[in-house]
């Protein structure tokens, strides 16, 4: 039984479709689907040459491209012609069919004047062709022509098979230009990710690792086979744990997040355990619909080592900025403090000298009269080798340059020998005395200076005839020395700060530079003890003086201020 011949061409196009639909399908590229496309098509349906045409890369003409297949031999003069040649939108026949996107077929070719290949063809006897559009999403992205020596193809129906393989060509060459261009963003993020010096690091959206870069290793430590799949958490100190699950979580819940798009200060946590303060930006995007997230995290720890040596720096800076002016501030003070308490000396040395010089040339003195000048001399000796002494003892505190002379000392009786020592300087205040003995480790000169100047206090703004009180208490863990005045007292206010270099409450009588006070609280801290003064029931001042008995040494050699 004969085979009906449009049955049989029926046949020739269901299996040319499934031929082509395979040839596409599992071509790795572009040209080899286009390279299928034009054999399938040239053998099947009788065409003697095909060939594509692309855009330059300029995207201005359109030229011949390497893509051909030729069924019959001889054709390689007129695809010479046709590398020769381009053609710009609009421009017959090519360029028409590039323009507006419509297939077009060109009869008798040889005569066209318009077919700018006309000799080519001719001295190849190739006598007509089908020009078809490969069209994209932004346009027609290649030109297929296809030519025969005959006046029409073998199966004419093959032609009508061309346009509808032309757009499936044309989302295939969209799809691989994508997938391209992906290849091409991933090789340059990967060529860019793998030599930054900056760690990046990419998880899902369960916080599992799925990317780290050669600088994640070299920052954290680890290498990429430990990171890979693991939890983020791995790099993030436990501490932190709960502020990232809860950042985390609230983002893929709402989309709200402080750190994505902002560059923060975090730690990160390095294998050896160490925590790495870090520089941390991180974005987010989608893959297939689930967030994924990429940090690009810097080692700023130079930076802050930096920071915190200059944070040093200008701390030490103020420091020194303040002891200067500290020093200014304590040298104008002491040149006011002393040039008033050495003059008043002076003047009475002065004064007692004269009288001496002229008494010697021309006697008229009675002896207790001499005596008694040379008493006021020895006197203002003394307060001027006191107020340097101060002044020395306060220096080599300040310097460190003070040590301690321990010895076991009945502290009763340096108090004692202290308070006959300076009688003289009582003049008609009365002293009454409550000692109690206790024997202990102190430095005897230093306790002793410590009482003389609590004494020289007292009798400074006590007034004449009125009752100085001094003590001695043993405690269990302490003795307490108390000296009390009937002067104005100390101001609430001035209680705290009168223990600083220079400071002497308001009205005073304006002997001494403020530092005997300063003097006895230094030796007392040296002593690992203190020095305070209280309001005195019925008036006046209660200094008192506190020295550990056990351990009561600082075993410095001076005191930071």
């Amino acid at each position: 039984m004969a085979v009906d011949d449009g049955l049989l061409e029926a046949y020739e196009r269901l299996q040319l479709s499934h031929d082509l639909a395979i040839a596409i399908s599992g071509s790795i590229s572009v040209d080899e689907a286009l390279a299928a496309t034009l054999r399938l098509f040239t053998e099947a349906g009788g065409w003697a040459l095909g060939q594509v045409w692309l855009p330059d890369p300029t995207g201005q003409v359109l030229t011949c491209g390497p893509i051909w297949y030729a069924r019959e031999p001889g054709l390689n003069t007129f695809r010479e012609a046709s590398l020769k040649l381009n053609f710009r939108p609009g421009e017959p026949l090519l360029g028409l069919v590039w323009e507006d996107g419509r297939s077009r077929w060109a009869e008798d070719i040889d005569g066209d004047r318009l077919f700018r290949r006309a000799e080519a063809a001719a001295a190849v006897s190739l006598r007509a062709a089908l020009i078809v559009p490969i069209g994209g999403p932004t346009g027609v992205t290649a030109v297929m022509e296809f030519f025969t020596r005959e006046e029409a193809p073998k199966n004419a129906g093959v032609r009508q098979l061309i346009d509808a393989t032309a757009a499936q060509l044309g989302s295939l060459m969209a799809q691989k230009a994508a997938e391209a261009d992906l290849r091409r963003t991933e090789a340059r993020f990967r060529a860019v990710a793998e030599t930054a010096n900056d760690a990046i690091v990419t998880i899902d959206s369960t916080g599992t690792i799925v990317y780290v870069n050669q600088g994640t290793e070299t920052l954290f430590g680890y290498p990429e086979r430990d990171l890979l799949g693991g939890l983020v958490t791995r790099l993030i100190p436990e501490r932190f744990h709960p502020d990232h699950t809860a950042g985390f979580n609230r983002y893929l819940h709402s989309g709200e997040s402080r750190l994505i798009g902002s560059t923060v200060f975090v730690h990160g946590l390095a294998s050896d355990g160490r925590e790495l303060p870090v520089e941390l930006s991180l974005a987010t995007w989608d893959e297939d619909g689930s967030p994924h997230f990429t940090a690009i995290i810097r080692d700023v720890s130079d930076r802050q080592r930096m920071q915190d040596e200059l944070q040093v720096a200008l701390a030490e800076e103020q420091a020194t900025a303040s002891r200067l002016q500290e020093i200014d501030w304590v040298k104008n003070i002491f040149l006011d403090a002393v040039s008033h308490d050495l003059r008043g000396p002076l003047a009475a040395l002065k004064a007692a000298t004269l009288v001496l010089e002229l008494d010697a040339n021309q006697p008229s003195l009675r002896p207790d009269q001499r005596e008694s000048y040379l008493t006021r001399m020895n006197a203002s000796i003394n307060k001027m080798g006191n107020l340097l002494d101060d002044l020395l003892n306060m220096e080599r505190l300040h310097a460190g340059e003070v040590s301690m002379q321990l010895a076991p000392a009945n502290v009763a009786d340096l108090v004692r020998r202290s308070v006959e020592e300076h009688r003289g300087a009582f003049g008609s205040r009365t002293i009454t005395l409550n000692l109690e003995p206790v024997v202990m480790q102190v430095d005897a000169a230093k306790v002793d200076r410590m009482v003389e100047n609590l004494l020289i206090n007292a009798c400074r703004h006590t007034p004449t005839g009125t009752e100085v009180a001094v003590f001695v208490r043993s405690r269990e863990e302490e003795v307490v020395i108390g000296v009390d005045d009937a002067g104005p007292g100390v101001p609430e206010e001035m209680r705290t700060i009168i223990f600083d270099r220079f400071k002497q409450t308001a009205g005073g009588p304006g002997e001494g530079v403020g530092m005997g006070l300063s003097l006895v609280a230094r030796l007392a801290k040296l002593h690992g003890g203190r020095a305070w003064v209280e309001e005195r029931p019925g008036g006046g001042a209660a200094f008192r003086l506190s020295l550990p008995k056990a351990g009561s040494a600082d075993d410095r050699h001076g005191l930071d201020g």
